[in-house]
Parts: C-alpha cells; structure tokens; sequence
C-alpha cells in the first residue's frame, strides 16, 4: 500500500522547505524506518512473559466473511498457567461468561450465552463449532502472550525473506498513555504453499503442520466454511503470513503490545483487540478460575 506524502506543486519552493523542516526536526507526520523490527516485538513477549498474572478489558472486533462484526467488550482474566475467564460486559452479547483452566475439566470450556439462553451452561471443545462460533481463535490462545507471538513469528520469516517492510508511526496517546506504534507491511497478494488434505485432516490439523493460524486459512480458501468442512484430496492455500498488513501498539512505559489492527489482502479490516485497564500481578488465585464463584453465573 503506498502512502501519498508528496506536496502539492501549486506550493512551490515555500512549501518544500517546510516540508522538509516538519521532517528533520521530528514532524508528527514522518515515517521511521525501525532498525530492529524485532525488537519491540521481543521485548513484549518476554514482559508477557514475566507476568503472573493480570486483568484488563479486552475491545474485540473481528471479520467474518465480507462482514465486519460489532465490537464486543469483555472483562478479561489471564494467570499462568493458562488460566482464562471472561464476561462480556458491553452491549453485545452482555452477560456471556467463558472460563479455561488448561488441563482441568477434561481440557474443555465451559461457557453460557448471555440473557435467557445463560440459563444453561455447557462444556465443550475450545476448538469444535459451538466454541468457535464468532470467533477467529480458541481460548487457549487469549491474551497478549500470544497475540505478540503471532507478531514476532511474522516478523521473523518476512526479515529472513525480505518480504517485510516496518515503519514507526508517530507516537500517540492511547487509554491516557504513550503508545509507540508499529506498522508491518507483508505481500499484496497471499503467498504461501498448497497443502493436499489427507484422510481425516480438519483445518486445526493443517494450521498446526504449517504453524499457521486455523482462521486465516479457513478465510483464504473460499467454499471452506468451518474447519471440518474439507475432503480428502483438496487442495488448500497455506499463506505464509497472518495478514497483509499490521498495525501494532505498544505501551511506552510497560512495552507490552496493548492493541494490534490486522488487515487482509484486501486491506479491509480483519480483527482488532485491545487490551484496556491493564492491572498486573493483582494475585488472581483459583477462586478467579472457579466456576462456583459467586461473581459467576455458571
């Protein structure tokens, strides 16, 4: 995507000089080219990392077909090891809970709907269709620790190919705070490999052989509708990247990645989270983690 930074000619010398001046003396407008893209990148995972625990209000948007859905916002919790509750608190779908201990009630999640439906809580598969509905990721894979491997993984393949292009935008204030932001450019077009499915492969079973997100290739691959819906013998694109394009935001003073916009092939807007309120280390114990709390409608 090329960006128009060019004067207008109408403005003559005058405007050049300007233009120049806003540039070299730190104008809001100029693009850095980093010199480490790995670094901020690193350093937040290793702060994720060090946490052992921490609260925050999660604002998640994500496309679903040639639909952009409406932002949800959800209380979140996240201790190690992979431990996540959350309750949706804003407008859409208020009042649904959903709550993943890693290997504790046989490695399922346990969830209820908001409203009436919230009536029933069931156990289910993080990965099978009824926990994967309106979503781009299972819950083992919230939070910030993740997001931010997704982002390193990226980087270093489009470094090691010389697919990848990043800029530092200007520095913005975010929730109250300096936020430093990042901007990775990948391929117009999806590159990648074809993958012939053998018998009994699902999408989960492909994204883990290609260390590829399920999502991103459900949605490259037109006609696939769910992650079981393939055959053996067809033939799927396996792209190399997340996304086309990345904007990532990370927190002057903690480092850690608070928000990230990705972009699909078409440059429209294919998911956004940002974590706000972030408190760390607030020793979140297993009443946090039990579905018999009494904050909890399970």
């Amino acid at each position: 995507m090329k960006r128009d930074t060019g004067v207008g000619a109408g403005w003559g010398g005058a405007a050049v000089f300007l233009a120049a001046l806003f540039f070299f003396t730190g104008g809001l407008c100029a693009d850095v080219r980093v010199e480490d893209p790995l670094a901020r990148a690193t350093r937040s995972l290793e702060t994720s990392r060090s946490l052992s625990d921490y609260t925050a209000v999660l604002v998640k948007q994500e496309r679903f077909g040639g639909t952009l859905a409406r932002e949800e916002q959800i209380l979140f919790k996240y201790a190690e090891p992979g431990r996540v509750y959350m309750r949706w608190i804003g407008k859409v779908n208020k009042g649904q809970e959903a709550l993943y201990v890693k290997g504790e009630n046989e490695d399922r999640l346990k969830a209820h709907k908001g409203g009436f439906l919230g009536l029933v809580t069931v156990n289910v598969d993080p990965t099978g269709k009824m926990a994967m509905e309106g979503q781009h990721h299972p819950i083992f894979h919230a939070g910030i620790g993740f997001t931010t491997e997704v982002v390193l993984r990226d980087l270093e393949k489009g470094l090691k190919k010389g697919d990848v292009r990043v800029v530092e935008r200007s520095r913005q204030t975010l929730d109250g705070r300096e936020v430093v932001v990042m901007e990775a450019f990948f391929p117009e077009t999806v590159t990648g490999v074809t993958h012939t499915v053998k018998k009994g492969e699902t999408l989960w079973d492909v994204a883990e052989a290609h260390h590829q997100d399920m999502y991103v290739i459900l949605s490259v691959n037109k006609g696939v509708d769910t992650p079981k819906d393939v055959k053996e013998g067809q033939a799927l694109v396996v792209p190399d990247y997340y996304c086309r394009r990345s904007v990532s935001y990370y927190d002057a003073d903690t480092e850690l990645l608070v928000k990230i916009e990705n972009y699909d092939w078409d440059d429209n807007l294919y998911e956004v989270y940002h974590y706000t309120d972030l408190q760390f280390n607030v020793g979140l114990s297993s009443d946090d983690f039990d579905p018999d709390n009494k904050g909890y409608k399970f």
